[in-house]
């Protein structure tokens, strides 16, 4: 009966600290790819292209979401106020003011028009 008892005793503890290793090495990878992540990408307003309000419409993007996921789209206007009213929908944003919204409109658009227009057929005269 001791046997037995000190066996689940010593299982346990190797259980515990399996649990142990297994969530330290979890968050030391989490770590390593955060640390990674911000010596890749500075996450500072100078990643955005200059323009009236940059720094104003980098800090209200990237309190929810890293400046390269800003920095891959190109849209029209209309597209980022569509973007923008996704995100108040979806994504829990609170509504901006007409204000800040024209910002940020006016600034998105300038700064990430639309990219190209896809496929063109390079056999049809333009």
């Amino acid at each position: 009966m001791r046997v037995v008892l000190r066996l689940v005793v010593v299982a346990a503890l190797a259980c515990g600290a399996a649990t142990v290793f297994t969530q330290a090495q979890s968050q030391a990878q989490s770590q390593a790819q955060s640390q990674a992540q911000a010596e890749r990408e500075p996450e500072e307003p100078t990643v955005f292209p200059d323009g009236e309000n940059r720094d104003e419409v980098f800090y209200i993007c990237t309190t929810c979401h890293g400046s390269a996921l800003v920095r891959a789209q190109g849209h029209s206007r209309e597209r980022w106020s569509g973007v923008l009213d996704f995100m108040v929908e979806r994504h829990g944003m609170p509504e901006p003011s007409k204000e800040d919204r024209d910002m940020m409109l006016d600034y998105l658009a300038k700064a990430f028009p639309p990219k190209g227009r896809g496929y063109s057929n390079p056999f049809l005269k333009q």
